[in-house]
């Protein structure tokens, strides 16, 4: 019976990839704390990688199981015919900011034109946004402007510290936490813009094989997300853990503005984040393809 159960519980451990740690991944880590995954019969883990890219090539390889990523993703490896989906909805809104010093001349996009503008990965959510703003500005993001791969957070705000760039992508808390010092302004703020910002995102193959177990997942992280609405004791456990440096203070402003502004109710990617997320892809993408909300978004699971 032990080695029964043993075998049981190997067969329904997840690898969950995280593109950085962002307030993305809430909803997961609520799952796992509120044992939402455990009453499914699953036992989670979440794995951090520093930026999209690496993330989804973790993904695309087999190394992960689901990934914590930008749906844009879902989107590129639906073109690819790699069968991507969006199994849940995290967030619904772009997550990221553009920031820059506080002594800094930039105001926009176009004041730093020629110098160097930070993203996390190549391929990332933030380089597709940069790329896509530039174009939309009217000039060419390989020639007007050098794009640098600069990580996440720490690394991120580094680079800005000592002008390696000269404004860098940042998402939430980092956000929070560093307009809160005064030292840093917006030279542009996505986040009211209506995205598929970062979902839960699998693979064709591994829908396939594994139909009982996304049904699982998307239950326990479905409910997850309902608690979050409802709990804000869960939100602020769940945003300490991932953020254990944050005072006591920003993790209740993070909490709330989590929950009221950009983490998804129900799971459901909403159909215009969807039109805006494949109209950036492939303006920043050319060779991605034209696919459907249905070909991308895995409504049939959720609960």
């Amino acid at each position: 019976m032990a080695a029964f159960t043993a075998t049981s519980r190997a067969e329904t451990s997840l690898r969950i990839a995280s593109a950085q740690v962002s307030i993305a991944s809430i909803p997961v880590v609520v799952a796992i704390q509120q044992k939402l995954f455990q009453a499914e019969g699953i036992s989670a883990e979440i794995v951090d990688f520093d930026g999209g890219g690496p993330a989804v090539q973790a993904l695309a390889g087999g190394g992960v199981d689901l990934c914590i990523c930008a749906g844009d993703h879902a989107l590129r490896l639906a073109s690819r015919g790699l069968g991507g989906a969006v199994l849940v909805a995290l967030l619904d809104k772009h997550p990221y900011s553009l920031l820059a010093p506080v002594a800094s001349p930039a105001t926009d996009l176009k004041s730093l034109r020629g110098k160097p503008v930070g993203i996390t990965s190549p391929g990332s959510l933030t380089d597709n946004t940069l790329r896509f703003m530039i174009r939309k500005a009217g000039f060419n993001p390989d020639s007007d402007y050098e794009i640098i791969a600069a990580g996440t957070g720490g690394s991120m705000r580094a680079a800005l510290d000592t002008g390696s760039v000269a404004a860098g992508m940042f998402t939430t808390p980092d956000v929070q936490a560093y307009m809160a010092t005064g030292k840093y302004k917006f030279v542009a703020d996505f986040r009211d813009l209506d995205y598929m910002a970062l979902d839960l995102v699998v693979v064709g193959s591994w829908l396939k094989a594994n139909d009982a177990t996304a049904h699982a997942v998307a239950r326990a992280v479905v409910k997850a997300e309902k608690l979050i609405q409802t709990d804000q004791a869960v939100v602020q456990a769940a945003v300490h853990e991932r953020f254990p440096t944050l005072s006591p203070d920003l993790v209740v402003t993070v909490a709330k503005d989590a929950a009221a502004r950009s983490l998804s109710h129900d799971g459901h990617a909403q159909e215009a984040g969807f039109k805006t997320a494949l109209e950036m892809l492939r303006v920043a993408d050319p060779t991605v393809k034209e696919v459907t909300y249905q070909d991308v978004v895995a409504l049939r699971y959720l609960p």
